[in-house]
């Protein structure tokens, strides 16, 4: 009985560790642990210690917390009451460091994004309606609304489906994400150069790149000027050092437009997840990282994501959107490679074959952003509470970049 009492009250009262609940959840190809807001420290660098502990890191494998050792899956999603009058919920992304103490807020993963209506259910910060309830979310990391349109049953999010996402096993309820005028996120204009696209010397050589910001703000290269082919999995992206680094180049280039560094040099350290970079090539044959077969009519794109200076094992959600609105910008090198001619685009990656649906209109000087969709699963793994040694949250506080 005694020992019983003491577990059931070891998050509660340890005198060593501190417990914070959390609902551990998959949100499409990403997953991780989704908080409630009050229940962080409001402290930036003392929130950002306690995500470092919580996840394990700086350590490759996280062994000692709930990071799985990849970007996809050392995310947090802290969610709050809607600071914003057209939303219902806050939503902030949290990219969690693995060898670095280091807690990124720049930028949006539309991934972990939908799980966010079925977390506001689940904690009765919303009044669910069926079959579908609309949640308007606003992202703080980029200052947008975006519109989830989750599937409801019994008062709880539905979980069933037969809704598929390349690099997810099996299927499930369908949660359609709309991300509306998404265009400027980070930098305020759709095309941040002010042109569909641009030039930038990689290892000596002028290469021809498309910048544009939509959702998260992505940098687009063709892979046949880097020496690719834009089917290569992402252990063959990641063992090419010349092509990493080629790749890292570019984005470092976009980081001083967007204003994150001023030398191109120091975006690896100061701003390792924004903005993002992609290789796009023209539809062809691969060989998927399960081992299917994807054929050039199964897509209008090839695409190749670096996160966090790795390969990403699929695409992020952000990315999609952001290179569907790019398929739809007169100019741009997606637009040139790209078989889409209507207002969905099929985009092959790592894991698979993705659609995604965006429109495009000219309005003046600037091109808007009217339309841009896809749809999502999410659903709960875990409910309950992660600890933390009070010691290593201490130790990591000095250290962190954030």
């Amino acid at each position: 009985m005694a020992l019983a009492a003491k577990t059931a009250d070891a998050g509660h009262a340890h005198p060593e560790q501190i417990g914070v609940d959390c609902l551990f959840m998959r949100g499409g190809s990403s997953r991780g642990g989704f908080f409630l807001e009050s229940d962080l420290p409001a402290d930036p660098r003392a929130r950002a210690a306690l995500l470092l502990a919580l996840y394990g890191s700086p350590d490759l494998r996280q062994i000692d917390g709930i990071g799985g050792g990849d970007p996809l899956t050392s995310k947090a999603a802290v969610i709050g009451p809607a600071s914003h009058p057209d939303a219902d919920l806050d939503y902030t992304f949290y990219q969690v460091g693995i060898d670095r103490a280091q807690v990124s807020t720049g930028g949006n993963c539309g991934n972990m994004l939908s799980a966010v209506g079925a977390f506001g259910v689940l904690k009765g910060l919303l009044r669910p309606t069926e079959p579908e309830t609309a949640v308007r979310v606003h992202v703080t990391n980029i200052g947008q609304v975006v519109t989830l349109r989750q599937p409801v049953r019994d008062g709880f999010p539905r979980v069933d489906g037969d809704t598929s996402i390349p690099a997810v096993p099996g299927t499930g309820a369908g949660i359609t994400i709309d991300f509306g005028n998404c265009a400027g996120s980070l930098s305020g204009r759709l095309l941040p150069t002010g042109a569909p696209s641009n030039i930038v010397e990689v290892a000596g050589r002028p290469v021809s790149v498309s910048f544009v910001d939509a959702a998260t703000p992505f940098v687009f290269v063709a892979a046949s000027d880097l020496g690719a082919t834009g089917t290569e999995l992402p252990v063959q992206i990641l063992t090419d050092t010349a092509l990493m680094e080629a790749l890292e180049s570019i984005r470092s280039w976009a980081a001083v437009v967007l204003g994150r560094v001023t030398r191109a040099q120091d975006a690896r350290k100061v701003t390792p997840n924004v903005p993002r970079v992609i290789m796009v090539a023209p539809p062809q044959q691969y060989t998927t990282t399960n081992g299917a077969q994807a054929g050039p009519s199964d897509m209008d794109l090839c695409v190749r994501q670096l996160a966090m200076q790795k390969p990403h094992n699929a695409l992020a959600v952000t990315g999609a959107v952001c290179t569907a609105v790019a398929a739809r910008v007169p100019g741009s090198i997606v637009a040139a490679l790209s078989a889409s001619d209507g207002p969905y685009t099929r985009l092959g990656h790592p894991g698979g074959v993705l659609q995604v649906s965006a429109q495009v209109e000219d309005a003046g000087p600037e091109l808007r952003v009217t339309s841009a969709m896809i749809e999502r699963t999410a659903r709960l793994i875990m409910a309950g509470r992660l600890y933390a040694p009070r010691s290593r949250i201490a130790a990591l506080a000095p250290q962190v970049e954030i």
